[in-house]
């Protein structure tokens, strides 16, 4: 069991994991949860401030808790993007200085310099991508394959008038989903294989481990090849032809709870991103506060 456990990818990613639950949150209609998830990741982007990227932060995890999902299935999708977002702040704090008049050089050596700004910028550039993580972890756990689609079709729906193919477009993204679990399934499969022939992929960290990938591209492309190939006959075989002329059994309507719970969120969210932009020096008193 410990030999396998370590190529079961679809066990350990959390991200896309659908969490079946009696919530108020997976009660919502799709497409609420999809625009919440949208404006949360664009109020991301634009708060400037540590306070308001860290209230945005509790903002999603205080209503990821309370789906009832618990707090360790809640912080799990971090674990996997935490090198990356370290490596990603590094960089941003040693790459972009922000050397402007008002900043203070706290470590410099050669061509390199890293001033008080350049970690606020580090600091924002990880609280913005941990929103952005917890806020698509949200939208998985709350919401299921089926409800995404329909929720992308309504949505674009309404852009068919200017040419835009709404069902094809939530076609798209229904074969995508669905292709995930079959890839990381052959990757499993791929991998035990070619263990039991004498590979070994548990040892190494960075770019060593990663090589030892390689030898799976080509066989992973092939068999991604061949699903693709089967999935497209199968439809032919069907009559497949779009989605002109075709009904939807499903048609979902917005509740009172979707008005609610909307109205809560843009009040919420406009508070922070209202403070992000009112609060100014006078406030905090001193210019390293003003920053954070």
């Amino acid at each position: 069991m410990t030999a396998r456990s370590e190529f079961e990818f679809s066990v350990k990613l959390s991200i896309g994991q659908f969490v079946p639950g009696s919530s108020l949150l997976h009660m919502l209609d799709p497409r609420v949860k999809i625009v919440v998830c949208v404006m949360l990741i664009v109020s991301a982007v634009l708060v400037g401030r540590i306070f308001a990227v860290t209230l945005l932060f509790v903002l999603v995890v205080s209503v990821l808790v309370g789906t009832g999902v618990g707090a360790g299935l809640a912080f799990r999708a971090l674990r996997p993007v935490a090198p990356f977002l370290a490596v990603l702040a590094v960089i941003q704090m040693f790459a972009i200085p922000q050397l402007r008049e008002n900043a203070v050089i706290v470590w410099e050596w050669r061509f390199l310099h890293m001033t008080d700004r350049s970690i606020v910028s580090g600091v924002l550039l990880i609280g913005r991508f941990a929103v952005i993580v917890m806020a698509l972890h949200l939208f998985s756990v709350t919401t299921s394959t089926n409800q995404l689609i329909h929720g992308v079709e309504q949505l674009v729906r309404p852009l068919e008038k200017i040419g835009v193919p709404a069902h094809e477009l939530a076609m798209v993204v229904h074969i995508s989903l669905r292709f995930l679990p079959i890839l990381l399934f052959e990757t499993e499969k791929l991998m035990m294989a070619q263990a039991s022939r004498g590979a070994d992929f548990g040892k190494g960290r960075g770019v060593r481990r990663l090589r030892r990938l390689f030898p799976l591209f080509v066989p992973m492309f092939l068999i991604s090849l061949r699903h693709a190939e089967a999935i497209a006959e199968s439809m032919e075989s069907r009559c497949y032809t779009g989605g002109r002329g075709r009904t939807s059994r499903l048609r979902p309507r917005l509740k009172r709870a979707d008005y609610l719970a909307i109205g809560a969120f843009i009040a919420a969210d406009g508070a922070i991103l209202a403070a992000n932009y009112l609060f100014s020096e006078a406030v905090w008193g001193s210019r390293a506060l003003c920053i954070l």
